[in-house]
């Protein structure tokens, strides 16, 4: 279970730190300075708004990058088509049903049942893991009934740049993203499964999430960040990433003044974005105002 909340709060929520959302990164020999925003990728763009220096910010970046390239995020090749459905389907050689226990199929069937209207047999074409996404953002509609139409912060901003005859770009591609969120074996996303069946308690951890974010409440929300990721599982979904990142954004931010758009989550921490970058001589500082 901590593998999917761990993956949820890393690839779509995000996390506040020290209270603020955006900062400014200069120094270290950069003519003009860059900047790098903590998103919440299931709010509303209207939360920019609220964002203290984000209109200044990205008047002065002359490139957005974010993690992935949200405005060709739907345009997938034919080859990226069959990349998804191999990640989505069960192999040929599992059966889904041949995961569980009889005692723990009638349990995940009555959670099933309840929150999406099937049970296993029905869904015996998917990995655990599609179903635990298909759970997840089910929960959130229901959370954020807008959310199937509304524009989200990370493809707001992008979107704005676009507008604005700005460069957009990206760290990670969508493919790397798919693969990393079904990189666990069909076991470990079949434990996950179960233990959201007998736990059922998703809906109130992302609700707390979402309004923990909202008020900044710092303590509350990276308590509720490591107390569901293991040592190993931050190594891959948070450390291993930034490490990468911190290298691609040295190498673009002498070359103009860029605005980062990432989830917030990437942000705090040893190997979290500020102090990657003030440990490489970078001034990273907080916008107030």
């Amino acid at each position: 279970m901590k593998k999917i909340i761990s993956l949820s709060l890393v690839l779509m929520m995000a996390l506040s730190v020290n209270a603020q959302l955006l900062w400014k990164i200069s120094g270290n020999g950069l003519k003009d300075a860059s900047y790098i925003l903590g998103t919440h990728h299931a709010c509303s763009f209207t939360f920019c708004d609220s964002i203290p220096g984000l209109k200044k910010a990205f008047g002065q970046a002359q490139v957005v990058v974010g993690e992935i390239d949200m405005l060709n995020a739907g345009q997938m090749s034919q080859e990226e088509q069959l990349q998804l459905q191999s990640l989505m389907l069960m192999p040929s050689d599992t059966t889904l049903m041949s995961l569980f226990s009889q005692e723990e199929m009638a349990l995940i069937d009555k959670y099933l049942l309840a929150n999406l209207g099937a049970n296993l047999q029905q869904l015996s074409m998917l990995k655990p893991m599609s179903i635990l996404v298909t759970l997840q953002n089910k929960i959130l509609m229901e959370i954020l009934p807008t959310m199937a139409t509304m524009t989200g912060m990370d493809t707001y901003m992008q979107q704005l740049a676009a507008k604005n005859a700005k460069e957009v770009g990206a760290l990670e591609t969508m493919s790397f993203q798919l693969n990393l969120l079904y990189a666990s074996s069909l076991e470990e996303q079949a434990d996950a499964l179960l233990e959201m069946a007998r736990t059922d308690n998703m809906k109130e951890m992302l609700v707390e999430l979402t309004e923990v974010y909202k008020s900044c409440d710092l303590d509350a929300l990276w308590k509720i960040f490591m107390d569901q990721t293991t040592e190993l599982e931050y190594e891959k979904l948070v450390k291993t990433r930034n490490l990468r990142w911190e290298m691609q954004m040295k190498e673009m931010m002498p070359l103009q003044s860029t605005l980062f758009v990432v989830g917030a989550g990437h942000l705090p921490g040893e190997f979290g974005m500020i102090q990657l970058l003030r440990s490489a001589g970078y001034k990273v500082k907080a916008i107030k105002k």
